[in-house]
């Protein structure tokens, strides 16, 4: 006969700490060496990793779970931070600064490389088990294993750098900013349509698929403690990711991006290994 014995789980604050002595020595060297707002994106980068990472917020592996399981609740959560976003950003774009700091979206022109691009990320992110912003949070949770993933992320974006002026050499078409095209208002109209229309189609084959919505995800903490201890209801990353974004914008002057930084650690490493990436076009 045996006796299982109910124990509260181990309280171990080893990590939170030395997470937090780490954005403090960031932070102080930052000050030193450039300033007060680099900063604020530093701090700003902590809260985005800390939403992502207690929401469980995931960009591409929603559609996947969509695709695969018809469940849509990552991707109504999506459209909630899309809303919000377009809603703060686009006044100011279309009014060029926020608050006497100029301001500009991330538009550039679609066309063969970002098919291909796109096509190729769609297979590592499948072999790798996460995207961009996945792998980050979490490698920054704990999970070794993404680590793997992590340094071939880095690699993959160094090597794209390399040959970057033959992949944009290839026909495209235009940038094409909606804001600029038609306008803040019919740019708002036409968003917010096309995010209640995903929406509204998830929650239709969700339903058709299984009858019911998914339940959210449970949490032993409420108020206060839950927010510090996670997990969150989806909606809560997506309205926190949308006003960290905004504070992005209004601090560096475009939107929060991601994947740029890989290239750029891969560069630092390889310069420091004699490559002279600083004659590459990138």
């Amino acid at each position: 006969m045996s006796q299982t014995l109910s124990m509260a789980p181990e309280r171990k604050f080893g990590a939170p700490l030395f997470a937090l002595l780490l954005l403090v020595a960031g932070a102080l060297f930052l000050q030193a060496q450039v300033g007060a707002r680099q900063v604020l994106l530093l701090l700003l980068g902590a809260a985005l990793g800390l939403t992502l990472y207690h929401a469980a917020f995931g960009f591409t592996s929603a559609w996947r779970v969509f695709i695969r399981d018809r469940r849509g609740a990552g991707l109504r959560a999506q459209m909630v931070m899309l809303a919000l976003a377009v809603l703060l950003f686009f006044p100011a774009l279309g009014a060029g600064s926020l608050f006497g700091q100029p301001v500009v979206g991330l538009v550039a022109p679609a066309g063969v490389s970002v098919i291909f691009g796109a096509f190729i990320f769609g297979i590592g992110m499948q072999l790798g088990g996460g995207c961009a912003s996945g792998t980050l949070f979490t490698v920054g949770g704990g999970n070794a294993r993404m680590l793997v993933t992590l340094g071939f992320f880095i690699c993959g974006s160094l090597l794209a750098t390399h040959h970057v002026d033959w992949w944009f050499a290839l026909p495209s078409l235009p940038p094409i900013s909606i804001v600029q095209s038609f306008g803040v208002g019919p740019a708002l109209g036409l968003s917010l349509s096309l995010f209640a229309l995903i929406a509204v189609l998830t929650l239709t084959l969700e339903k058709r698929r299984h009858g019911n919505l998914e339940a959210p995800v449970a949490s032993a903490h409420q108020g206060w403690r839950r927010l510090l201890r996670g997990p969150w209801p989806l909606v809560w990353g997506a309205v926190a990711l949308a006003l960290l974004n905004f504070a992005t914008l209004a601090l560096a002057g475009r939107p929060w991006g991601i994947t740029s930084a890989f290239a750029l650690w891969g560069a630092k490493v390889a310069n420091g290994l004699g490559v002279d990436v600083g004659s590459w076009v990138f």
